[in-house]
């Protein structure tokens, strides 16, 4: 992307002072003119950012001859502040949502950042981009404003932690806080990494609770009893959710399976009467992608996955599902029923309100 800006830009100065546009005159040859000197100077911009995400602010681009909310190279992230518009559209939502945050946190110094906004900063997973920015600790703020939605809980100073220059809550803090005022299903992947990754401990989890309102700390608790260091991604703990809210048995994470091919390790297991049940959470990721990472081509990778699922199928049954099933748990339930998996009726959580 950066050698694109700054080809693009070098061209642009090699351009003449009285450029034409297929031997147009007069007008054309004006509008044309200002037409590259104006992509000049946003490639100069663009070509001056060490981070594809790196914010641009009007104040500072302005006296360049550049008005951001005109330029199609900018995109728009909050008022006064924008990114390149070509990494905004290839960046994940976790990014974009990053990039987000920094432009508030640029505009109001001194801000907490607090439940989704802090797990970020973290490196902890959220699942769907949300549509505000979380601040806490200001009494002077409380409800939502420009994109912005304030609490004015207080926030003791020792659970404030600053992360690449933006403060926010604690790791501890931060999970508590979204164990009270989200559902399991937001809570318990930012948990399970936090565990896996060793943040934080359940025990610091329950310490900072302690310390929070009331509301909500039943749902919390649950969350957190709940978490588990080997789940390995969002979809994988989701699952472990919905499989709980449907009335499922727990399955084991992990579980090593001996086959033809030697040892292969599935998602979950289910080690039932009838012999052993896997379940397999597939993300729906390209193979292509997956086989890069490994030196390897799309095909092979499809084609050791698909040896990898037949060794598995001759020693066990198995069922697969995906992103949308977790979604709309009800194809969930209708998957793992067909499969055999034992099913009894379901104990919510302490506040959880939930239907398949």
């Amino acid at each position: 992307m950066q050698q694109a800006h700054l080809g693009t830009l070098s061209g642009v100065r090699n351009a003449p002072r009285d450029a034409t546009v297929g031997g147009s005159t007069g007008a054309a040859r004006a509008q044309a003119v200002r037409s590259w000197r104006r992509r000049a100077r946003e490639a100069r911009i663009l070509a001056g950012m060490d981070d594809r995400l790196e914010l641009v602010h009007t104040q500072a681009v302005t006296p360049l001859g550049v008005v951001p909310s005109r330029a199609r190279s900018l995109q728009r992230v909050r008022r006064g502040a924008y990114v390149d518009a070509a990494a905004h559209g290839d960046a994940t939502p976790e990014a974009r949502y990053l990039a987000r945050i920094r432009a508030v946190a640029l505009a109001r110094p001194g801000i907490v950042m607090a439940l989704e906004s802090a797990a970020i900063l973290h490196g902890l997973p959220i699942g769907l981009e949300p549509a505000y920015v979380f601040s806490t600790g200001d009494p002077s703020m409380s409800g939502a404003r420009a994109g912005v939605r304030s609490s004015h809980l207080p926030i003791p100073p020792e659970h404030v932690a600053e992360v690449d220059g933006i403060r926010c809550s604690s790791v501890a803090w931060t999970l508590a806080d979204l164990g009270r005022r989200r559902g399991p299903l937001e809570a318990v992947p930012a948990m399970d990494a936090a565990l896996r990754d060793r943040f934080a401990t359940s025990d610091d989890v329950e310490h900072a609770l302690a310390a929070q309102s009331t509301r909500g700390r039943a749902r919390a608790r649950w969350s957190n009893a709940f978490a588990n260091a080997g789940a390995e991604s969002v979809g994988e703990s989701r699952s472990r959710v919905a499989i709980a809210l449907l009335g499922f048995p727990a399955p084991e994470l992990q579980v090593v399976v001996r086959t033809t091919i030697g040892e292969v390790r599935a998602d979950f297991g289910w080690r039932l009467d009838d012999g052993l049940l896997v379940g397999e959470f597939d993300g729906l990721v390209k193979y292509g992608t997956l086989a890069a990472a490994a030196g390897r081509s799309g095909t092979d990778a499809l084609v050791a996955e698909k040896r990898r699922e037949d060794a598995l199928r001759r020693v066990a049954r198995v069922c697969r599902w995906t992103w949308d099933d977790v979604l709309h748990p009800a194809r969930l339930r209708a998957i793992l029923l067909a499969a055999g998996l034992p099913h009894r009726d379901a104990v919510l959580p302490p506040g959880v309100r939930w239907r398949a």
